[in-house]
């Protein structure tokens, strides 16, 4: 009988330690992407900054597209497809080459930026 006893008392035991919590709790969701009036000066300069310049500014410009500043970069989008470069769409040369695709939220906010008038903010 004892034996029964500390068979079901391991038993009891063995289930309530098996605890899990559910994916929301231990892997919460990101930050949302916020494409809410996106400004130049605060989001997509530093953006370019990052992800840009060493190929298309600071002076190192390794193809003819330079868009280091406000101005060049209203240049760019007036004669060349960005958004479609930095979203990987056919016919159009990949951007940035020879690195990963830029996260899915910084192209919605360089969108979003293009989409709100490409303001200088």
């Amino acid at each position: 009988m004892k034996s029964k006893v500390y068979i079901l008392y391991f038993y009891i035991i063995s289930l309530s330690s098996c605890y899990y919590d559910s994916e929301e709790t231990l892997y919460p969701n990101p930050p949302a992407c916020d494409t809410i009036d996106v400004s130049y000066i605060n989001e997509i300069e530093p953006l370019l900054k990052n992800r840009c310049y060493n190929c298309h500014g600071n002076g190192n410009v390794v193809s003819a597209y330079e868009f280091e500043g406000y101005a060049d970069l209203i240049n760019v989008l007036s004669r060349r497809n960005l958004l479609g470069a930095i979203k990987r769409e056919s016919g159009v040369t990949a951007m940035p080459q020879g690195a990963d695709k830029l996260p899915d939220c910084e192209i919605s906010i360089i969108e979003a930026w293009i989409n709100q008038g490409k303001r200088n903010n």
